[in-house]
This record gives C-alpha cells, structure tokens and sequence, in this order.
C-alpha cells in the first residue's frame, strides 16, 4: 500500500503526477485530473521552397476522433491562420471555411487517414518566415507518460505528422517534425 501524507485512503489504486510529488491522485477519486491534448510543433523557419504546409492524422483507433488542426503564420505579430484543404481517405472535404481562416475541427471516422493542406499567403519571403502547426483532440484523463516519448501518452488516439513541400511535392529540410517530436502545450 502507498502511503502519503497527502492523507489518501485509495488502497493501492494511485497515480503519482509527477516524479517530485510526494502526494498520488486517486485513482477511485472523481477529481482524476484531465490532461489537455494539445500539442504543438513550436516555432518552424519555413524552407523558402516550401509552398505548402501539409499535416496527416492518422486516427488509429476503433471510433471516431474529433480533431482541431491549426496552422499559424508568425511571421507578423497578427499570428494570422492559414487557410486549409483537408482530404479525408484522400477525397477532398466541403471548404469549411467563408472568409477569414480559422482553425480546422473535423471528425476523423475509425481507423482512417485526413490530410490537412495549409497555404501560406505571402508568395514573398519575408525576413522571419516561421509557422506553427497545433493539434488538439478531446482530453483523457491522466495515464502514464511513455518512458520513450514523455510529451506523448502511450494511446494516442490520433498519430500527426507534418512537412513542408515543394510544388512539386518534395518534403522540404527543416520543415518535417514527426508525432513524437511535437510538444504537449496548454493552449490552442
């Protein structure tokens, strides 16, 4: 049995939070703390050859995934979204969007692929050309982090990846992170 000073009567149903906590949470407990899934690739120089921003998430799971992709320029302190195709099973989605572009949330169906291509809007390159690519899909409760990846939980519902391309469709260097290189954040 674990003991605590934290006073926690849960036998031995308990998860520490973190490695320098002393107190577990409760695994019996309704207050089981809910980590956002929400992860970002941070800050990426774009490659002046790339011309497209291109995101796969593949949903891996036996259900359904709800997920909310953005694609952000920093390259102005408008932080302005980028506008977005997405394709799901490699058909073309609705435009989802009139207007402005804003962050795209769609319904990935059980074991199925959706890209995600996003087109930066200055053909010309200024000085600090970087992006950002954010996914978020809905919070679990707390499992045990992967000793291998530690921003990531061992069941990810939904695996991301992103590169830049070319217009002939060749990854760009520099513009290529993979699912366990993005970072878990709060913000979306």
């Amino acid at each position: 049995m674990v003991k605590s000073s934290c006073n926690c009567d849960c036998n031995n149903n308990v998860f520490r939070v973190n490695k320098v906590s002393s107190c577990p949470v409760c695994l019996a407990s309704s207050a089981i703390p809910i980590i956002p899934n929400n992860f970002t690739t941070g800050a990426i120089w774009r490659n002046p050859a790339t011309e497209t921003i291109v995101v796969s998430l593949l949903n891996k799971t036996n259900t359904s995934q709800t997920v909310t992709v953005s694609v952000i320029d920093w390259q102005s302190c408008d932080q302005a979204e980028m506008p977005k195709d997405a394709f799901l099973c490699g058909e073309s989605q609705p435009s989802l969007f009139n207007g402005t572009p804003r962050p795209l949330t769609i319904t990935i169906p059980a074991k199925q692929l959706l890209t995600v291509h996003a087109t930066p809007q200055n053909a010309w390159q200024p000085v600090d050309p970087f992006y950002e690519v954010l996914v978020m899909f809905p919070p679990d409760p707390v499992t045990p982090p992967d000793p291998i990846s530690p921003s990531l939980t061992p069941g990810d519902p939904v695996i991301f990846n992103t590169w830049g391309i070319n217009n002939t469709g060749v990854p760009q260097e520099g513009n290529t992170v993979l699912h366990h290189q993005f970072q878990r954040t709060i913000f979306i």
